[in-house]
């Protein structure tokens, strides 16, 4: 069975899981001809595609250029410190790797139509699982770990792995399966119930965004979990209150869409409310939470003003940016937004506000139209890099 007719196979096994509708097809590119990279020559301040086909899901296989390369609603992508770089193409059920010579290939995950997927095949080894066994179940996020591994926050799975970049082994950092239990103890024990995100400190200390425990968890240096954030309820209430009492809005059910993230900087935990629109902030040293942007109010607006008094819609990934301003992919206004940690003013720095799928490339960023973006990251250059999920590509923003 060919890679494609496997893949195929294997999205038709799901459902209609995913990151939402995405039936429309894609605008002719203005690129010339199908072997142009979008970005060549890419002017300061303008966006573009930098990876996958504008809008064409699918699975082609490995070994193409990076802008040939077929995704299926990626989300997320992280630069490793020599350069490669990382990204889930989560319904292909899939890690995989731009090497320096732009090409595509899969690290983690395998496209053979079994679902769903639980973890490695065949039993325990001491030294970790060859990646290409792995059955990854819809992959969220990823993050450089103190030791320059890869940490993978594996959603359907209910699990956080280590993968080492060099021979592609994996090994299960924590989670034994769905539920809720294991704080106090060992985090290879507990349960998770779809963690969708994650964050190390300065100090090493991971911390988990356990979606539909509507909890945040810290795993800390000896292994250990606890709770930081989060009743287990879902809701809003809480602000101005102790952490742990606190409810969060991050989708449930039986099939939600990924919910919530968060990111750490200088002893706080900022955290996507995504159902509630809005983002808080948990002061780790006084266990207090509090509101931080969006009014609650669906909507798009509030630029140049206080954050705090903006509208956002389903925000999701945050990343602190090289400039030290919070960074959030307002996912369902199609837009990243960016707010100044020192003064709390909100500007727009991708996106129109509405969803959508240009047929030009190296337009503005700020006329650079997005479909439910839902991953952030940085290369060692200072650009901005955006999951363009529902438009099926990875869009590059010039420093």
């Amino acid at each position: 069975m060919s890679d494609i007719v496997r893949a195929g196979a294997l999205l038709a096994l799901l459902g209609g899981v995913g990151l939402g509708c995405s039936s429309e097809s894609a605008p002719p590119a203005s690129h010339d001809g199908p072997d142009a990279d979008p970005c060549a020559n890419q002017a300061p301040g303008t966006a573009c595609t930098w990876l996958g086909t504008k809008g064409a899901e699918g699975f082609n296989g490995d070994g193409h250029p990076r802008y040939q390369t077929r995704l299926n609603q990626p989300s997320a992508l992280v630069f490793l410190p020599d350069g490669r770089a990382w990204f889930s193409d989560f319904n292909n059920y899939l890690i995989r790797e731009v090497t320096p010579d732009g090409k595509v290939r899969s690290v983690v995950g395998w496209t053979d139509p079994i679902f769903p997927g639980d973890g490695p095949q065949g039993p325990p080894n001491p030294a970790g699982t060859d990646g290409a066994t792995w059955q990854l179940n819809h992959p969220t996020a990823l993050l450089v770990a103190p030791d320059r591994s890869m940490t993978v926050v594996a959603w359907h799975n209910h699990k956080i792995l280590n993968v080492d970049p060099s021979s592609g082994l994996v090994k299960i950092t924590c989670g034994a399966g769905a539920g809720f239990a294991g704080d106090g103890g060992p985090a290879k024990a507990a349960l998770f119930k779809q963690p969708n995100d994650a964050a190390y400190d300065e100090a090493g200390n991971l911390y988990i965004a356990d979606q539909q425990n509507w909890r945040v968890r810290k795993v800390d240096t000896n292994g250990v979990i606890t709770t930081i954030a989060g009743v287990g309820k879902f809701g809003s209430a809480g602000d101005g209150g102790p952490a742990k009492a606190a409810e969060i809005s991050w989708a449930f059910g039986s099939n939600p869409n990924p919910s919530g993230a968060i990111a750490y900087h200088q002893g706080k935990i900022y955290l996507s409310d995504t159902e509630a629109n809005r983002v808080r902030v948990v002061d780790l040293a006084s266990g207090t939470i509090d509101a931080f942007a969006g009014t609650g109010e669906k909507g798009f607006g509030g630029d140049g003003g206080p954050a705090k008094s903006a509208k956002l819609s389903a925000p999701r990934t945050l990343k602190v940016g090289p400039d030290g301003d919070l960074y959030v992919a307002d996912t369902d206004n199609g837009a990243v937004r960016a707010i100044n940690l020192a003064t709390g003013v909100i500007r727009t720095v991708v996106g129109t506000g509405e969803l959508g799928l240009d047929a030009e490339e190296q337009l503005p960023a700020t006329k650079f139209h997005l479909k439910r973006p839902f991953g952030l990251a940085f290369d060692p250059q200072g650009n901005l890099y955006v999951a363009d999920t529902l438009n099926m590509r990875i869009v590059k923003v010039a420093k």
